[in-house]
């Protein structure tokens, strides 16, 4: 029976990367050229990348106890491949030495290796954690459990929801502060990059799952503020609009085109969130989902589904598929109650379990559901 857990092999491999690294460290640098050096500091950055993870990510399951001797047969098979290409790896390095340490052409490809080992090295580590965390969720989880890296950026949500309830008078001045935020939290979940010719997608370390967003040229990462009325708070509001905009490229993109304008919210619907009732604040709430976008294809402007609150809301890929599940944040709520004998089977909820098929029925959903057209607490039959 073997002994490898989770936290074994991230050792051999922290092992392998300290070795490669004391190889560079003590070799002659008189011949380097600026190759070496970056070489160095790469090796340098994937140690202190692996530490940050294994220290990070025990705490979303329970400790370290559990992450560490962790047993299961997907993880420990990713973990050994990466075993040995590590050790291949450092082997490089060993071979360079006995050779002279001087400038060659392998030091380029071996800081790709070094690239492309540390970025999978994050992944599964960050699949491992998401495994644990199934595993501890089993009995609760079904078909409607958020994905651990969802998670991640939901409770940046939640935070800063709070945060508003709590300082509504601070809200305007903070908004891309949070933004950001919300912007940090995605990054360290997964990654954006052009899906085919003219999609968007976000490719999530934790689950693998995919989520797409049609005819896109960038990603939705700036939210349509709410229209201000004219005055000082309406420039305070286009200034931080503005420092906003700043809308994020996939990786494999090339063109950058300026965004354009997006029908924003009425004033009216603004100075009703700002009255501090429930009701107003949840509609507020739902309206968070828009953001501006442009159209691969004919370069148009168009509303979008603002990517963390999709990314906070998905759910790992069924087996054998790639594409994520979404949960409405809004809808979590929305149930009635009909006749039996047990509380659970009275209980109906409004909307699918298993989320919606994708960001285009997500955005479907929330465009009927949770669009920001009717003004709250209007006594007048007008606004239709």
């Amino acid at each position: 029976m073997s002994h490898e857990t989770v936290g074994s092999l991230l050792a051999v491999i922290a092992n392998s990367l300290n070795d490669g690294l004391r190889i560079m460290m003590f070799a002659d640098k008189r011949a380097w050229g600026p190759d070496e050096f970056e070489q160095l500091r790469l090796l340098e950055e994937t140690l202190d990348e692996a530490k940050k993870d294994f220290q990070e990510l025990p705490a979303l399951v329970n400790g370290r106890f559990y992450y560490e001797n962790d047993r299961t047969n997907e993880s420990l098979e990713d973990l050994r491949i990466l075993c040995t290409r590590f050790e291949l790896h450092t082997q490089t390095f060993k071979d360079w030495v006995r050779q002279g340490g001087g400038p060659s052409t392998n030091e380029a490809w071996a800081a790709r290796e070094t690239l492309d080992l540390r970025r999978e090295l994050h992944r599964a580590q960050c699949r491992a954690a998401r495994r644990v965390h199934a595993a501890q969720h089993v009995e609760a989880a079904g078909l409607s459990a958020r994905c651990l890296g969802a998670w991640q950026v939901h409770r940046v949500q939640q935070r800063q929801q709070q945060q508003q309830q709590q300082q509504q008078q601070q809200q305007r001045s903070h908004g891309a502060a949070g933004i950001e935020e919300e912007r940090r939290a995605c990054a360290q979940t997964g990654r954006f990059e052009r899906f085919g010719e003219t999609d968007v997608a976000f490719v999530c370390d934790f689950c693998d799952g995919y989520l797409v967003w049609d005819d896109l040229r960038a990603v939705p990462s700036t939210r349509i503020v709410p229209a201000q009325p004219q005055g000082s708070d309406a420039s305070t509001s286009r200034q931080r609009q503005d420092d906003a905009d700043a809308d994020v490229e996939p990786e494999s993109a090339t063109s950058t085109t300026p965004a354009v304008g997006i029908p924003a919210l009425s004033s009216e619907q603004h100075q009703q969130g700002d009255s501090g009732s429930s009701d107003d604040n949840s509609t507020a709430a739902a309206a968070n989902w828009q953001a501006r976008g442009i159209s691969m294809a004919t370069g148009e402007g168009k509303v979008v589904v603002f990517a963390p609150v999709a990314v906070a809301n998905h759910v790992p890929p069924a087996p054998g598929q790639y594409r994520c599940r979404i949960l409405c944040p809004y809808c979590d709520e929305w149930y009635y109650e009909e006749q039996g004998e047990d509380d659970m089977e009275r209980v109906r909820y409004a909307v699918d379990e298993a989320g919606f098929d994708g960001v285009a029925a997500f955005q479907a959903h929330l465009e009927w559901s949770h669009a920001p057209s009717v003004v709250p607490g209007a006594s007048s039959c007008g606004v239709m």
